[in-house]
């Protein structure tokens, strides 16, 4: 396996498949990781516990969400110093990353810990889950510095066309999540504590194994992890890039946990459903996830080579693939959504909440691959300023009142209301997202300086 890759080069189609499918894996992988800790507790535990889990690890997927954001900056300048072929650049990148994400673990994990209990209340969570979920909650925020850490590692080598070794690391750590999740959930009967447990200890293991590969790894620079040095210049390029995309990647779950909140005011078969379909999402998003991210990295390094009709055509088939799997998943949705509920969850109650929202919500499988693909080739040619503000304007603007409208407006209303909400908030961002494109390319300033 080769430690990078130059992806300026090459028949497109084979490079952006070959380059994307590990993505795929990976973030499958990564889906199955979070799902686990709900499928294992849905089965061994009451609906409560279920409620608790889905609260929690969703409050911690919106942080994981603000992590990426920021580590996606660091692929993003990587893979335009590798496209240009800058290496000491590259070296200055990664020091000047770890010193930053350190600090900012550290500042989110005590920041969580110490408001954990104000937050779930805000978020409505259920009574009879309050305690569970903030055991699942605490535990998680420990293990912060290692969801960072992985990212980091991760954003490293796909910024020099790497994105095999990430799916390997997070391979481990699943496998390891699956096994602790049995043993402490099942066996022990730990409950929410056990599946937080389970999650943490799986995310050091990724950390330890890419650690080792970045040492060890065949690369045209070497990796050196003492002497950091720290450049005020690199940090400010990284925050200048990372921070609209983490604003982005928070705010738009906080819409979604606006969403929960609302979904929870329907009671505890609701609120299991509700999280149920999150972690389905995760699933059912991952095919256009994994090509936007895929193209972050493809077009930060042909941009940087100056290959703008590369970049431009990559954006092209990126949507063409990931809208197939779109129109799969809607398809399976419209006709048999108990069938993907039921992954989760036998109870009857939470399959009825589940079909109600998942029949309006799964229109967004034929929209997303736009909005993700669009904004993955903004991120690579450095426009997150627009990504982002594009993104939380038809969350803010859209998704949150429409939502918050058809509940309380519509007599007996229910999840398929809610469900409403986001394939609107996406036809908006991709109606603006194309006319700014057409702008860019009319006037010659696809290339970000």
């Amino acid at each position: 396996m080769k430690s990078q890759k130059d992806l300026t080069t090459g028949n497109l189609i084979p490079t952006l498949l070959s380059f994307s499918l590990p993505y795929i894996i990976a973030n499958f992988l990564q889906a199955l990781y979070g799902a686990a800790d709900l499928i294992i507790v849905g089965k061994f535990c009451d609906n409560s516990t279920v409620s608790a889990v889905a609260t929690g690890s969703q409050l911690l997927q919106t942080l994981v969400f603000f992590i990426t954001g920021l580590t996606v900056s660091a692929t993003v300048l990587i893979g335009k110093a590798f496209g240009a072929k800058e290496y000491d650049n590259i070296i200055k990148i990664i020091n000047t990353m770890s010193v930053c994400f350190i600090i900012a673990a550290i500042f989110l994990s005590s920041i969580i810990i110490i408001f954990d209990n104000s937050i779930l209340t805000l978020l409505q969570t259920p009574d009879e889950a309050m305690t569970s979920t903030l055991k699942y909650v605490r535990i998680c925020a420990v293990g912060l510095i290692f969801i960072f850490a992985y990212n980091s590692i991760s954003a490293i080598l796909r910024g020099l066309g790497n994105s095999v070794a990430p799916m390997y690391f997070i391979a481990v750590s699943c496998v390891t999540n699956i096994i602790l999740d049995i043993i402490l959930v099942w066996k022990y009967s730990l409950g929410a504590e056990g599946a937080a447990i389970a999650t943490v200890i799986s995310q050091a293991l990724s950390v330890i194994i890419g650690i080792i590969y970045l040492r060890k790894g065949n690369f045209v620079f070497k990796f050196k992890f003492r002497n950091v040095k720290f450049d005020i210049k690199t940090a400010k390029e990284l925050f200048k890039i990372g921070l609209p995309l983490s604003l982005q990647d928070t705010l738009i779950p906080l819409s979604f946990l606006f969403l929960f909140s609302l979904a929870n005011s329907f009671g505890i078969a609701a609120s299991a459903a509700y999280g149920s379909v999150i972690r389905l999402n995760a699933f059912m998003m991952l095919p256009a996830g994994s090509f936007s991210m895929a193209l972050t990295a493809l077009t930060a390094q042909n941009l940087g080579a100056g290959k703008i009709d590369r970049a431009v055509n990559a954006l092209k088939l990126s949507i063409l693939f990931a809208f197939s799997f779109g129109l799969i998943f809607f398809l399976w949705q419209q006709l048999a959504p108990e069938s993907a509920i039921a992954i989760f969850s036998n109870d009857k109650s939470v399959l009825e909440q589940g079909k109600l929202y998942l029949k309006s919500f799964s229109f967004d499988y034929l929209l997303v691959p736009f909005v993700f693909c669009l904004n993955g080739f903004f991120f690579g040619s450095g426009r997150t300023a627009f990504a982002a503000l594009n993104s939380i304007s038809s969350a803010f603007l859209i998704r949150i009142p429409v939502a918050f409208l058809l509940v309380t407006t519509i007599k007996n209303s229910s999840l398929y209301h809610i469900g409403i909400a986001p394939p609107c908030a996406s036809i908006f961002a991709i109606c603006i997202s194309i006319f700014y494109l057409i702008y860019l390319v009319k006037n010659d300033k696809i290339i970000y300086n």
